[in-house]
């Protein structure tokens, strides 16, 4: 995991940005969760070896408790800037550890009170009333590629040399992924109105002219100052946390424009420096061809230049 992705981790940490995503996420926009519904959960989930003597730990970027009246979801989010293509083993072997954690947590109550059970659950110290909580896992996936690796188990199966009458006996474990660059613009600002701003800026991260579009799309509406400063972090350019703004929101146009306007400058330091490098290179062709007896007319059609341009160098 990356430095860039550390903001993001702060700002879905908290529980407000948490149940918003998973709104977004799942109920497209709809308020389902609220922070009230939204818990800290054990990020490290321990297992193991069947011999009991080697301990595994896998940690996750986030994991938190969803409750609500029907059901409690676990929902782990791996934040990705780069394409996993063993992603699908990842997440079911995290999600296997997460049940198994919970089946512990049964067995060890049952030793804790001495319960009477039947034979059969004696010996697997799990009841046939039990229920383990259901966990999910997301990928938040900001790479700048589309994502091209597996979606599920079956994909990473060379099912090419088995009989179609045994692939249906294959047990497939399906992941999902938010591609946020290559999601259409419709389906993220179907977010809740900070975190679909956040998710469009981190789309349009490498293309500074696309964010004058946002202006057309978002409108002029507000942000809250974590949003605004976790965009600036993750786009790498913190001096943009200290342009006096009063504290309690920001304009989203406002904020565009301040982003674009850095990245104007930024890619103005950028051009200087790929002209003089660029200008450098060409010299030194001019000088090249000279050396093999060259006239400056010969060497400007050699280079596709004018005349004048050879001239010029050869003089300085």
């Amino acid at each position: 995991m990356g430095k860039k992705e550390n903001p993001l981790l702060e700002y879905y940490d908290q529980n407000k940005r948490f149940s918003e995503l998973m709104n977004g996420w799942f109920f497209r926009g709809a308020v389902y969760w609220k922070a009230e519904s939204v818990s800290s959960a054990d990020r490290r989930q321990d297992g193991k070896s069947t011999k009991g003597r080697v301990y595994r730990h896998k940690y996750r970027d986030l994991y938190k408790r969803l409750d609500n009246t029907a059901v409690r979801l676990f929902v782990g989010t791996e934040m990705q800037e780069y394409v996993d293509y063993t992603m699908p083993l990842r997440v079911m072997d995290s999600d296997v550890l997460s049940y198994l954690q919970q089946k512990k947590m049964i067995s060890s109550r049952y030793k804790e009170e001495k319960a009477q059970l039947r034979p059969d659950e004696y010996l697997s110290e799990f009841s046939g009333d039990d229920r383990l909580q259901p966990v999910i896992t997301l990928i938040l996936y900001c790479g700048e590629r589309p994502w091209d690796g597996a979606t599920s188990l079956k994909e990473m199966l060379d099912l090419s040399r088995l009989p179609k009458e045994m692939k249906e006996y294959v047990a497939d474990y399906p992941i999902h992924i938010l591609d946020v660059c290559h999601t259409p613009d419709e389906r993220l600002l179907e977010f809740p109105s900070d975190t679909s701003f956040l998710l469009l800026c981190i789309k349009y991260a490498t293309d500074k002219k696309a964010f004058l579009h946002l202006t057309e799309i978002i409108g002029n509406r507000e942000i809250s100052d974590d949003t605004y400063e976790t965009i600036a972090e993750y786009l790498g350019e913190p001096e943009l946390l200290n342009k006096g703004e009063p504290k309690g929101g920001r304009n989203m146009c406002e904020a565009i424009r301040e982003l674009v306007e850095d990245g104007k400058k930024e890619g103005l330091q950028i051009g200087i420096e790929q002209g003089i490098e660029q200008g450098l290179g060409m010299a030194k062709d001019i000088f090249r061809l000279q050396k093999t007896g060259m006239c400056p007319g010969e060497i400007a059609e050699r280079l596709g230049l004018a005349q004048e341009q050879v001239e010029e160098f050869l003089n300085i």
